[in-house]
């Protein structure tokens, strides 16, 4: 359509003036730094008219100082010519790479300067409150065009020019620095992870997650603008490959890598690293587990607070603000602000040179007495200002995002000794509530009042003393404090100022040891019994922190140093610790009622889950082992977490405080699971309270022993639906199934009130129901179990190659042939789990299944080692389709429509196997393997043979390349599998057969295997040749002999050139085995892998599995 070309040629031509006039959108800018279809219009555009009568003044870049300069730190932008435009083409590029130079510089600056101009809005500066908004909407309004941009810039650089010691500024509210790393994440040594966990699992449950084997998985955790921000990771069992990530928000997806390493034990100690970020964004956690099939646990921790203030400065600048508009709401110009801050300065000068006298310092009091200064940290902020006036050369900020903070060397000495003076200062404006701290808790003894006491107690308040010579009026005090930090000085204010708390503390005598105990036995069970209530899981985690937070104060101190050093022991203190005794003092009420409450038992988390599961307990079974993960089974259940609304409004310092509004309710339902460990651990809790339950409370036995019943039966299930599973049953596999246990046709809450009033008979007969219909599936699944194994037997017998397959073979091969419609079947699993390279998402699924299918067929099929069978790709596609099993057929004929597939492609007959050497006799033979050395603190492998044993065994074979049904790994086999492998060996006379592994085997196993060996030397008929490879079992045993092994079995050289020919018999081409192997050091290295492909080859992964490329690692001296 014509009309529709011009329109798109229009907005086009459009879009071009737009730019050039600088009214697009800034986010085309940032676009159009890559390839745009914008330049094929170029050749449409005058650029020099276009141009030629716009204001050139906007194409200058802002006005700035050399201060401003300083501290953006960026080379600033030049000017935009406009008026050199040779070519098109090359002026639109020069034109975005300036545009976007002047981006980088304003992205900076506002980084820096919003938290200035909102200072400023808070202290009524002329435009600040309009300049705030704008800057708000330059970072989310995406509308925002570049010359609206610009604008908003200038005017902040007007406003900013009157301010002298603006970097100084910068530096007390720590704005100068986008984001900085702190700590680069160490591990630390002296951190227990388990004893981490612990408090993890306790007050933060839901900070985990969990990284699936051969995956990698990428956690995404939101940081607020202007946050330190402390990270700790550990995992429950292995090392991990870790990666930390900060992505800023609004800058172009930014990321800076705060930690990366590989193969971190943090299962063994816990990792720590924190930074400081302007920005908000998101912190990302990646988890690197592609090289291990084994899933990781990961528990993290984030504390994050505001980034600090300057406490201070804020107070000096309060005293002066409120001084002259006190109680005025009047706009204040920049220029009478810039004087008041020059004030400010100056007092702050003459404090660091100590010129000041105590009485001058007298506003301070109650700065140093209400925040918690920390006054290294606010000296050296502080101390910046003078360093700068001293020396005219600022110390420039780095233009990368982490800058580098000017680094204070030679005026060390200097900050020091302010740093003495204010400390002193600090004990000074504390020193009466510490004493007050003593008398109120009874902390010494009145009877003998120490003599440091009394000098305390009757200190000079000299307060013509000036700050330089407090040190030696005031000695005393950094005397006896100089172990509290300001954290402590802080507590000892707190816990005078909630004193009902250490009351209640020592009314219950919670620190004495049967106080201790029972405080850990209520912890413990208000835990599990409060953990979907927010509120009261809230105080309770304040409870914990502040029993260790007040403990110094409880007992009686030997002296007042003593009670110094106790106090000064308290590691750890953060800023929001003492806020926990707040929250107890609040809720002091509630806290007493669970003080006061009997001693409780395990009987009350027992019951409480026990009700729960009556209520809407459901049992979810998962078969898993098809797809080499295990098979479990959990209980799901749920509770109605009823939480009143919380309101956010502000108190009068403009700060933000949580009410709760009891008339707005919120139900909201928290599923809960308990694993095989919890409900192992549930059972064994009621078999404790049916013995313990008392006289009063004999009603809940009818609800105790049901319950026992019920997980019992429960339990019954789950194992006859993995010895289905085990046992290779095709319909069991990869399957989910979901059975109710909770009560349905009586209301529950009404189930206690029936109890207590001795009214059960409903309750009995509604838990009877429940266990009989449980029963009734277990016995419908034994009957499917029992029918499967005599089919299985049955068909063996009609057709003796099945006997060749294990069950999980026969399973793979039923599922392989089953027709499969839905791309969520059995099949389609097994593939993708098996293929998981392959991709089977993708339109041609179906098809993409069946190749593979047809691959995974003839990989079983060739594992059989028959040579004169027809295995071409299109002999088994045609098979294949010709014997496709029906869904949803019995098993019988599952394992039927198998057979005819294998006589068919076999044409099956006695003689399948053909031996060129005819054994005329039953030969049964041990072969004496070397003892392994146990050396201690070497690692323990699954198969411990020497280089020898694996050479006989291969040699064993003679022209046989063995296949994985020739060899019994009695490390891990079953019942089941000794009877079939014995009854392979009556079969295929022809072949060879090897029993590996003996004396690790249980010895009722091993009983089982001997007792088959008799039968087997018993036996009349002709069976094939076993080796039983021991170094326990004697060769007296009737018909077991003594192996006497050809010295040319244990040549390397010559089993490997025989190990060779085999693979070119079978038409087999080698895997390209990588080995390094040696007792320390570095190793050596062998190419072509020689022999040692038999290690490769006989683990059972290689035998038994598809052949790929290995990498083997092997050490000498046997291991």
């Amino acid at each position: 359509d014509v009309q529709q070309i011009n329109n798109f040629i229009n907005n086009g031509l459009d879009t071009i003036h737009e730019l050039l006039h600088l009214k697009s959108k800034c986010s085309l800018y940032r676009d159009l730094l890559t390839d745009s279809i914008i330049y094929c219009f170029l050749p449409l555009i005058d650029f020099n008219k276009i141009l030629g009568s716009v204001d050139h003044q906007q194409y200058k870049f802002p006005l700035t100082t050399v201060n401003i300069d300083s501290i953006v730190g960026l080379p600033k932008p030049k000017d935009i010519d406009i008026r050199n435009i040779e070519s098109n083409e090359e002026f639109l590029f020069r034109f975005i790479q300036q545009i976007n130079e002047w981006f980088d510089w304003f992205d900076r600056f506002i980084d820096i300067f919003q938290y200035i101009i909102d200072w400023l809005k808070n202290h009524n500066v002329n435009y600040s409150n309009q300049l705030f908004i704008d800057l708000l909407n330059i970072r989310y309004d995406s509308k925002m065009t570049f010359i609206e941009m610009r604008i908003i810039i200038d005017r902040i650089l007007k406003i900013l020019q009157p301010f002298k010691d603006l970097q100084h500024l910068c530096y007390l509210f720590n704005c100068l620095i986008s984001l900085e790393i702190l700590n680069p994440g160490t591990l630390n040594i002296q951190d227990n992870t388990m004893k981490f966990l612990t408090e993890l699992k306790r007050f933060q449950p839901n900070n985990t997650f969990t990284v699936e084997g051969r995956t990698t998985y990428e956690h995404i955790i939101y940081i607020s603008d202007r946050q330190q921000v402390q990270w700790s990771l550990v995992s429950e069992n292995y090392p991990c490959h870790i990666k930390l990530e900060y992505r800023i928000h609004g800058m172009n997806n930014q990321y800076e890598i705060l930690y990366q390493k590989e193969n971190i034990p943090i299962h063994k100690n816990v990792l720590h690293g924190q930074f400081e970020s302007q920005r908000n964004g998101q912190l990302l956690i990646t988890i690197n587990n592609k090289n291990s099939s084994t899933s990781r646990i990961i528990w993290y921790q984030i504390k994050s607070i505001s980034l600090s203030t300057c406490h201070l400065f804020d107070g000096i600048f309060n005293i002066y603000y409120n001084k002259y508009y006190h109680e005025t709401s009047q706009m204040i110009s920049e220029q009478d602000f810039s004087q008041l801050l020059d004030e400010v300065f100056d007092f702050i000068n003459k404090l660091l040179n100590g010129n000041l006298s105590l009485r001058a310092m007298t506003e301070l009091r109650t700065i140093f007495y209400d925040k918690n200064i920390n006054i290294r940290e606010e000296v050296k902020k502080l101390y910046t200002n003078c360093l700068n006036k001293q020396n005219n050369n600022r110390t420039n900020i780095s233009t990368n995002t982490l800058v580098q903070i000017p680094v204070i060397h030679s005026n060390e000495k200097e900050i020091e000794q302010v740093c003495k003076w204010l400390q002193i200062y600090q004990y000074y404006t504390h020193l009466n509530v510490i004493m007050k701290c003593i008398e109120k808790f009874d902390i010494l003894s009145l009877d003998n009042e120490e003599e440091i006491i009394i000098h305390l107690r009757h200190l000079s308040n000299n307060e013509n003393c000036s700050l330089r010579d407090i040190t030696q009026a005031y000695q005393i005090l950094q005397d006896c404090f100089q172990n509290l930090t300001h954290q402590h000085l802080q507590l000892v204010k707190t816990i005078v100022e909630y004193s009902n708390v250490i009351q209640m503390m020592k009314k219950f005598d919670l620190y004495s040891t049967n106080g201790r105990r029972h405080f850990q036995e209520l912890r413990d069970n208000l835990t599990t019994q409060f953990q979907l209530q927010e509120l009261n899981n809230m105080i309770l985690n304040s409870l914990i922190i502040t029993y260790t937070l007040i403990e110094p104060f409880i007992f009686k101190a030997k002296n007042f140093n003593d009670f110094i050093y106790r106090l000064a022991q308290l590691s750890n203190l953060e800023e929001n610790s003492l806020n926990h005794i707040k929250v107890i003092n609040d809720n002091i009420s509630i806290v007493t009622m669970w003080l006061s409450t009997e001693e409780t038992t395990v009987l009350d988390n027992a019951l409480i889950t026990m009700e729960h599961l009556y209520k809407n307990g459901i049992v979810n079974i998962y078969l898993r082992h098809l797809t080499r993960k295990s098979s479990y089974y959990e209980i799901s259940y749920s509770i109605d977490r009823i939480q009143n609304k919380i309101k956010k409004v502000k108190n009068e310092n403009n700060q933000k405080e949580q009410i709760e509004n009891n008339d707005e309710i919120k139900i909201k339902k928290i599923q809960f699971l308990l694993s095989m460990s919890d409900i192992d651990d549930h059972k064994r809790q009621l078999t404790f309270c049916n013995v313990d339950v008392q006289q009063n409370l004999i009603y809940k036995k009818v609800l105790i022993d049901g319950q026992l019943k019920l997980l019992k039966t429960i339990e019954n299930i789950y194992d006859i639906f993995t010895k289905l599973e085990l046992a290779g049953h095709p319909d069991y596999q990869l399957r989910d199934e979901h059975y109710e246990i909770h009560f349905q046709q009586i209301h529950t809450d009404s189930m206690l009130i029936d109890l207590r009033s001795h009214q059960n008979a409903r309750l009995e007969n509604g838990i009877h129901i429940r266990i009989q219909n449980l029963q009734s599936i277990y016995y419908t699944l034994q009957t499917t179990y029992d029918m499967w194994i005599q089919n299985l037997k049955k068909y063996r017998q009609e057709c003796s190659l099945l006997k060749l397959y294990s069950n999980r073979e026969i399973m793979v091969l039923i599922i392989l042939l089953r027709k499969s419609n839905i791309s969520n079947s059995i099949r389609n699993h097994f593939l993708k789990n098996l293929f998981s390279f392959n991709d089977l998402n993708n339109e041609n699924e179906e098809e993409e299944e069946e190749k593979l299918t047809i691959h995974c067929l003839e990989h079983y099929l060739r594992s059989l080692r028959i040579l004169q069978i027809n295995l071409t790709r299109n002999q088994l596609i045609e098979l294949y389709q010709k014997h496709r099993i029906e869904i949803r057929l019995n098993t019988d004929m599952y394992l039927k429509k198998l057979s005819e597939f294998l006589r068919d492609l076999f044409k099956y007959d006695e003689k399948i196997f053909q031996q060129k050497q005819i054994h005329n006799e039953n030969q049964q033979f041990l072969v004496n393997i070397n003892r392994s050395s146990s050396i201690t603190n070497q690692l323990s492998f699954t198969h411990d043979f020497d280089l020898d044993t694996y050479c006989i065994l291969l040699n064993i074979f003679e022209n046989q390349l063995p296949s994985s049904y020739q060899i019994l790994w009695c490390s891990n086999t079953t019942d089941e599998d000794i009877h079939l492998f014995f009854s392979r060996i009556r079969t295929f006379s022809s072949l060879t057969f090897v029993i590996l592994d003996i004396d690790k085997m249980h010895y009722r196993l091993r009983e089982l295997l001997l007792h088959e060996q008799d039968l087997l030397t018993r036996e009349q008929n002709k069976h094939g040749r076993v080796f039983y490879f021991s170094h326990e079992l004697i060769t007296n045993r009737k018909g077991l002999r003594e192996f006497h092994i050809p010295a040319k079995y244990k040549n390397p050289n010559q089993t490997y050139q025989h190990l060779i020919n085999l693979f070119k018999e079978h038409h087999i081409i080698p895997s390209q085995i990588q080995i390094i192997y040696g007792k320390a050091g570095i190793g050596k290295y062998i190419s072509n892998a020689r022999l040692w492909t038999c290690s490769a080859l006989f683990r059972r992964s290689a035998v038994s599995g598809l052949f790929s490329n290995y990498s083997l690692i092997y050490t000498t001296n046997g291991s």
